[in-house]
Parts: structure tokens; sequence; C-alpha cells
């Protein structure tokens, strides 16, 4: 009997069950201070990649937009703020700039609206919902730069699609210089770029839509609500947090507008389509004005920064 008493005494003494004690001895060896390094060591590549393609080129524009430079293989000369004087003393600075906002505007209306329009059309679909949304999905994975150069053999003037089925069908007096017209030229370029990008938002739009609770519309129906009744009280309050989303990326988007209107009009006629983005590339590259180009770089990251934080305000206020 003696063995069989000392056997509760000695697991008693030693701590008890052997695997909480090799379960306490891992805990008490990981310390804040040792996941910290390992977490710094592991971060280490990535931090130093962001570190040299995106710290420190920011650096350098900033540096940049107080010199004057002439081309990469000439010395700067500090000239404080000239650089900013000279960009709010440039007319087509304020131009492109205009351009800009009418650009983002037009981007959000035509290609975010043809998105929701075609995401209500598509979604009440059943048999050939897949193949629509597949089609209208297929021109955002076309590169811009293809983009332009399509759109810009639709607007030929001469032998472009657009003017010759308008003249076909007996309306040849709506036949426009589209691309050559200084009143047309914007929006007939947002066009083509809004045709590359509302595939996307549809399906924003058609994912939302899936979202919202069934039940709704089914109460809606009760309460003796028409289609347009539903629409207005239950599916676009239920795509409220997808249109916000949507409103602020095709805005990032339309900040970004470059590769349609320099391939299609390089910004002319008489800067009418001039971007900020494209006078960015025409002063940096063609007339080798570094400094007031690293301005206008500076003032379109602080635009894309004051949209994103109007937008994140606009959403979590939406969402209360």
């Amino acid at each position: 009997m003696a063995p069989l008493s000392t056997a509760p005494a000695v697991a008693g003494h030693t701590g008890g069950n052997p695997a909480r004690m090799s379960k306490r001895r891992i805990a008490g060896s990981a310390s804040p201070d040792g996941d910290a390094r390992t977490a710094f060591w592991l971060m280490a590549p990535a931090l130093a990649l962001y570190a040299v393609f995106t710290l420190l080129p920011i650096a350098a524009t900033f540096w940049l937009s107080f010199n004057s430079s002439a081309g990469f293989n000439t010395s700067a000369s500090f000239v404080g703020i000239g650089n900013y004087t000279k960009a709010a003393q440039d007319p087509i600075v304020w131009k492109s700039l205009a351009h800009t906002f009418l650009w983002l505007a037009y981007h959000v209306v035509m290609a975010g609206g043809l998105g929701l329009l075609l995401a209500l059309a598509v979604s009440r679909l059943k048999v050939t919902q897949v193949f629509f949304r597949t089609a209208f999905f297929l021109p955002h994975l076309v590169s811009l730069a293809v983009v332009g150069v399509i759109w810009a053999n639709i607007y030929d003037p001469f032998f472009g699609l657009l003017n010759t089925a308008l003249t076909r069908i007996g309306l040849g007096a709506f036949t426009q210089g589209w691309l050559s017209d200084p009143a047309l030229v914007l929006f007939s370029v947002n066009v083509a770029s809004s045709w590359q990008g509302f595939g996307l938002y549809m399906l924003l739009f058609i994912a939302g839509l899936q979202n919202i609770d069934h039940s709704l519309y089914d109460a809606a129906e009760v309460d003796g609500a028409n289609a347009f009744q539903k629409l207005i009280y239950v599916t676009l309050p239920g795509l409220r947090e997808v249109t916000t989303f949507v409103v602020s990326l095709a805005m990032i988007n339309g900040l970004k507008g470059f590769a349609t209107v320099f391939v299609m009009t390089n910004g002319g006629p008489f800067y009418q389509s001039e971007l900020i983005t494209t006078y960015i590339y025409r002063l940096a590259f063609q007339s080798q004005d570094h400094g007031l180009a690293a301005v206008l770089c500076i003032l379109l990251s602080l635009l894309a920064i004051a949209i994103t934080i109007v937008f994140n305000r606009w959403r979590a206020r939406l969402s209360r």
C-alpha cells in the first residue's frame, strides 16, 4: 500500500500534467520583445522594397519641386518656391486641372451609371446572366492603350465606324470630328475610357444586389409598391455601401486617365483634352521642366488624398 500512497504526493510535488508543464514553458519563453524583433525581420524585405520604390521617389519628387532641372543629366539649382509660383501662373495648369475634374465627373456618371443600369438589367436574367456578365466585363481586360487605338479608329471622321453608321442610317447631319472639335474631344475620349471600365463596376453592383435581403422586396410588394418604388426604397438604399465604393474607385481610376488621352489626342486640340497627368508627361519628357512636373505630381497626390478623405468620411456618415 505504501507505493500507492506515495504516487499522488510525487505527482503533486512535480506540478502534475507534463503536457501542461511543456505548454507553460513554451508560453513563458515567448516575450513581446522577441515577437517584435521576429516581426521586424520578417517585414524587413517588404519594408526595404517599399522604401526604395515608394518613399525614396516621393522624397526625390518633393526635393525636385524646389529645384530647377532641365534634364536627367543636368545639375539642379535650388529655386525655392519658384516652381510653385510658376505653376500658379501657368494657364495650362489651371486648364488641365479643370479638365481633370470634368473628366472625373464624366467617368463617374458614364462608367458608374452604366455599370448600375446594366447590373439592374443583368441581375434579372436567369439563363443568360453568366453570358452577359462575361461579355460586358471583357472590355475591362483590354489595356487602355489598346482601347485608345480602337476608339481612335471608331472616331475617324472619314472612315470611322461612328460617322459611317450615322451616314448610313440617314443621320449624316450629326457626324462630327469627335477628336478635333474642342467642345467634344474630352467627352469623346472619356466615352472610350468609360467603355473600358464599366464592366468592373457592373460586377460590383451585381454583388451588392445579391446581398440585399429578398424579404424586403416581398414586404414592399405586400405594401403595394410598384417596380419604381422598390428601386427607390429598397434597391438603392441596399446598394449604398457599394455605391460609395464604386464612386470612390471611379474617381481614383479617373485620376489615372493618362493612357487613353495620350494615345487618342495627346492633350489636343489646343490643350482641350489636357489632363494633369498628360501635362506632367509633357513637362517632364518633352519640355524637360522636371521641377514644374514635380510640383504637378505633388498637386495630383494631394488631390487623390483629398478625394480619399472626403469619401471615407462620406461612407462613415452613410453607415451610421
